[in-house]
């Protein structure tokens, strides 16, 4: 998980906990939503490597607006590459 990630009600860093390890407070949401991306992530990787370059450009993106990484901002620039190249090419 990402370590950069706080706690929205104490800013604690984030532990990968379903609780915060000051406050106590529910991260199950947080969680679920990184979880999310990365899900799409890998299902963005998986399309690439079946050619279905427009499918991973919208995994990517939906990715990355559920959670921004530098990772995940390679993968949207390479998706949209191929997605563009793949249309103009035919």
């Amino acid at each position: 998980m990402d370590s950069a990630l706080r706690c929205p009600v104490c800013r604690a860093g984030f532990r990968g906990t379903t609780r915060c390890s000051r406050c106590g407070a529910d991260l199950t949401r947080l969680m679920t939503l990184l979880v999310t991306a990365r899900h799409y992530r890998n299902k963005a990787r998986k399309a690439i490597c079946l050619r279905k370059f427009e499918e991973a450009r919208a995994l990517s993106t939906s990715a990355q607006k559920i959670h921004a990484t530098q990772a995940g901002k390679r993968l949207c620039l390479l998706t949209s590459w191929l997605a563009y190249r793949q249309r103009a090419l035919g």
